[in-house]
């Protein structure tokens, strides 16, 4: 199995976000390194891959357990342009 390793093109944290209410949307922009097979170091040279991702994080405190929780969706940027315009498609036309 080829060897995958993840680098942050930021060195730490998102590349952007925001906030609103309870919601938070960051995006994330990583370069994957993908090694060759040992068998075929000699003819297939390593190769890095850019990966851009959407998180959209949600939070809300929990007053039985007087704790806060998150919960978070890891999707490509593609799929947030969706959720866009399928929350845009739930308001009527004005």
């Amino acid at each position: 199995m080829a060897n995958k390793n993840f680098v942050n093109v930021q060195g730490k944290g998102p590349v952007t976000k925001a906030k609103h209410g309870r919601f938070e949307v960051s995006i994330w922009h990583w370069v994957k390194t993908i090694a060759p097979p040992v068998k075929k170091e000699d003819f297939i040279p390593e190769r890095e891959v850019d990966v851009h991702r959407a998180c959209i994080r949600h939070s809300q405190f929990n007053r039985r357990t007087q704790a806060w929780e998150e919960s978070c969706i890891w999707c490509e940027l593609d799929a947030l342009r969706d959720l866009v315009q399928a929350i845009d498609g739930l308001n009527p036309d004005e």
